[in-house]
């Protein structure tokens, strides 16, 4: 799969997280980063259990989330580039 391919897929996920999830910009502003890694970790622990269980879909499901919720805090905080 090609990188744009891939970036849709998040851009997908991004949008999809912000209609199911009933927040503000500024609640979003707001959440610690702490708490983003949280979310992450716990969307990367599932993957994990789908890939013990053989499940490469339900992982990379997974992954996606995972990947937009780090996105999403980047959104939300003040992200410097690589030097």
């Amino acid at each position: 799969m090609d990188r744009e391919k891939v970036y849709n897929l998040i851009e997908g996920e991004r949008n999809y997280q912000d209609k199911r999830w009933d927040h503000t910009k500024e609640q979003d502003i707001a959440t610690p980063i702490a708490n983003w890694i949280l979310y992450m970790r716990f969307q990367l622990r599932e993957a994990e259990k789908a890939v013990y269980f053989l499940d490469s879909t339900k992982a990379l499901e997974n992954i996606r989330k995972s990947t937009a919720l780090g996105v999403a805090c980047m959104e939300y905080n003040e992200t410097p580039p690589r030097q």
